[in-house]
């Protein structure tokens, strides 16, 4: 038994890495910092070395020396908390897909249904999620003190520039203004590229992060289940809206795509609904769905309100089942009615 368990341990990471290659990736790839540029290294501290003159316009090249050393002083603090940030979403991002890639490999091998582990895992993914929207957040707040940084750097710019036209220098002195402006200039692309840099790591990651949870909610899904379902459904939407044929009245006489008979506790029914639902989005990335729950119409009044309401329970259920494998919610509308032809609750998917 030794042996067999540990011949099992040497398994998951080979089948973690055949999940992740050879099916629909755990994790999207754009969750993956992208890494700053290294220009921020490239300044150094203070301005540059200055020769004074003691003149009237000296007074006011060492005044922009200070503000220019301020500068700098800022862009790199700034350029090294958004380094430490994305160093530690590299790590949180590594631990996230390291977890996913375990957690499908025992969902594709078999496990059983609510398996304890795969639970702990799975908590442990996404309280790394967590970290990383918080990780973001904090970028999100950098990126507002870097564009003040360009700010400063381009007023700073003009101020220089109008230093050259003051009266009582020296040549020196323009020969210092010229030093400042050049120092300034390389100050202001490497702000101009680190705020660029931040900017639209911060629109890919938030989309990517939204993704994610999507995914882990599939996720969930497939451990409650003991087995993976596939892909989230929200990889086979189209995104673009002229894909989507306008909404059609449910008719009475069309088929339903899905039919659930709540006819005995704990219907499996989530498997075939995941197959139906991802084929017929295989065919038209942009269609809607519409959930019916329809009660037997038996008894009196009163007893067909409590079933119809009965019915709109279990299609919410239905409903929160899509929506964890992955399909938006506003993909979905619910009603109830009721039927003298049926002899238990159920539930019909239509495509709108």
């Amino acid at each position: 038994m030794p042996a067999r368990r540990s011949a099992r341990s040497r398994l998951l990471p080979a089948l973690a890495a055949l999940a992740i290659a050879g099916c629909q990736p755990a994790v999207s790839p754009q969750l993956q910092p992208a890494p700053l540029p290294a220009d921020a290294s490239s300044l150094t501290p203070g301005a540059p070395r200055l020769v004074p003159t003691g003149t009237v316009v000296d007074a006011r090249v060492q005044l922009l020396a200070g503000e220019l050393s301020g500068l700098k002083a800022s862009v790199i603090d700034n350029a090294e908390e958004a380094r430490l940030l994305r160093a530690a979403m590299v790590d949180q991002t590594a631990r996230y897909q390291a977890i996913v890639g375990t957690v499908t490999a025992r969902l594709q091998v078999g496990t059983t249904p609510g398996n304890p582990e795969l639970i702990a895992q799975w908590n442990e993914a996404q309280a790394l999620l967590g970290q990383l929207d918080q990780n973001l957040a904090r970028l999100s707040a950098l990126s507002p003190r870097v564009a003040a940084n360009a700010s400063q750097a381009n007023f700073l710019q003009s101020s220089i520039r109008n230093a050259y036209r003051l009266s009582g220098g020296v040549d020196q002195d323009h020969r210092n203004l010229g030093l400042l402006e050049d120092d300034t200039n390389r100050t202001l692309v490497v702000i101009d590229r680190l705020l660029g840099d931040i900017t639209d790591d911060i629109s890919r990651q938030s989309s990517a992060l939204a993704s994610e949870r999507r995914s882990l909610g599939s996720l969930a899904l497939a451990i409650n289940s003991g087995r993976m379902f596939g892909a989230p459904l929200s990889q086979r939407i189209a995104t673009s809206p002229a894909l989507r044929p306008p909404p059609a009245p449910v008719a009475a006489t069309r088929r339903p795509l899905v039919t659930i008979r709540f006819d005995r506790p704990d219907v499996a029914y989530r498997q075939p609904l995941y197959e139906a639902v991802a084929a017929a989005l295989d065919r038209n990335p942009g269609i809607s769905f519409e959930l019916v729950g329809i009660a037997p119409a038996r008894g009196e009044p009163a007893d067909q309100a409590r079933a119809a309401s009965e019915a709109r329970r279990q299609a919410e259920g239905v409903a929160r089942t899509l929506v964890e494998m992955g399909l938006p919610s506003e993909r979905l509308s619910l009603s109830a009615s009721t039927r003298r032809d049926i002899a238990a609750t159920e539930v019909q998917v239509f495509i709108r």
